[in-house]
């Protein structure tokens, strides 16, 4: 009985500390896709297609290095999506579809940002 009280106490802190650390590598990640996603948009904005092209290639490169890790931490729907979206928002790049294109990289952006908001424990993401 004498082990209860700390154990139950170690897990929970276990639980607070690794929720922290997977919420900073969602904020982390998803803000360096933004960041190359902003570049994008600026070659789109300028009509620079081959950069714009070169720099959505980065964007899947690196999406493919993170989206195994996500796939342990949220909803696979949602990885679903943002991997939908971002084949759309290629496909429109590739096509020199400024306005899709634009449509689509604000769409990817979105959902880039609101999934580690939405992973945050608060208390309208707990009720």
């Amino acid at each position: 009985m004498k082990y209860v009280v700390p154990l139950i106490i170690f897990l929970l802190l276990f639980i607070i500390i690794l929720d922290v650390v997977t919420i900073r590598y969602l904020d982390k990640t998803s803000e360096n896709l933004n960041e190359t996603l902003s570049i994008v948009e600026g070659n789109i904005k300028k009509g620079d297609w081959e950069k714009a092209k070169q720099y959505i290639e980065k964007v899947e490169k690196q999406w493919k290095k993170i989206d195994k890790k996500w796939a342990l931490i949220i909803e696979h729907r949602e990885i679903d999506e943002i991997e939908m979206n971002m084949e759309k928002l290629k496909s429109y790049i590739e096509t020199k579809n400024k306005d899709l294109s634009m449509a689509q990289l604000k769409t990817v952006k979105m959902l880039l940002k609101y999934i580690p908001q939405n992973e945050k424990p608060t208390l309208e993401n707990i009720f």
